[in-house]
């Protein structure tokens, strides 16, 4: 029986479980935005505001909470502790958000080799919903790699 059991494995052991959200939380952390299904953004939402929010306090029990659960990747740690702390420092909490993509398969243009790559929709072999789990207030895409965008200029 399953009473009182609130957690939400994914069909993994604690352990493949465990480590899927942790680099799940390090991608978000270092890309500022991922796509993955939208129950992987559910069980990674939490761990990532947890460490935001260790970055806010900034004190040592809480850079050595973050590299415990990060699994001592410094460059994750560091970011989170400047830049990310600075960012959220008025913010009280809610610092990721989930945002549903169009259930309709939109194909990109081709790439240098000839390929069309499928960008949002569910997802061809089991129809799984995907998501963009992002970190609020990021630049837009294209600003952020240099060029102008449209929501910019306005």
């Amino acid at each position: 029986m399953r009473h009182r059991n609130n957690s939400n494995h994914l069909g993994r052991t604690m352990e493949h479980w465990q480590a899927m959200v942790r680099n799940l939380v390090l991608n978000l952390l270092q890309h500022e935005r991922i796509r993955t299904t939208l129950q992987k953004a559910k069980a990674a939402k939490p761990l990532a505001e947890k460490v935001i929010t260790w970055g806010k306090k900034g004190d040592l029990h809480s850079r050595r909470l973050a590299l415990q659960v990060l699994g001592v990747n410094k460059p994750a740690v560091q970011k989170v502790f400047s830049r990310l702390s600075k960012r959220y420092s008025e913010r009280k909490g809610g610092y990721t958000r989930i945002i549903k993509l169009p259930e309709t398969i939109r194909m990109t243009k081709e790439d240098s080799l000839g390929r069309r790559r499928r960008m949002y929709g569910t997802r061809l072999g089991d129809c799984s919903k995907m998501v963009f789990l992002e970190l609020i207030d990021t630049l837009p895409i294209a600003e952020a790699k240099g060029g102008s965008s449209k929501q910019a200029e306005e």
